[in-house]
């Protein structure tokens, strides 16, 4: 096994105005893992599966795939240009339950 998780999302914080999406999310998928993320309608799955594909510009924390962080150049840094984002989604799979 790895020392490295596959994905790990350190204090993730999405806002829409003064409305919070997902605050405070932390966790590590390492390889071979399955998680379901579950919770009531409204409490941010859709929006922390859209931050992970840097569909939504998350406001606070991090979110790296393979070592790699996702959207910025840095923590609290730029966003990442146009040409990076999409090699990056490349490597990014997403599966919607419709």
């Amino acid at each position: 096994m790895t020392d490295t998780p596959l994905l790990s999302v350190r204090d993730l914080e999405k806002r829409y105005g003064a409305r919070i999406g997902c605050t405070d999310v932390s966790f590590d998928l390492w390889p071979g893992e399955v998680m379901g993320i579950v919770g009531e309608s409204g409490s941010g799955k859709s929006t922390l599966l859209r931050c992970i594909n840097f569909l939504e510009e998350y406001d606070r924390g991090g979110i790296w795939i393979d070592d790699r962080l996702i959207g910025y150049d840095a923590v609290g840094g730029r966003k990442m240009a146009p040409g990076r984002l999409r090699e990056m989604r490349r490597d990014i799979g997403m599966v919607f339950q419709q």
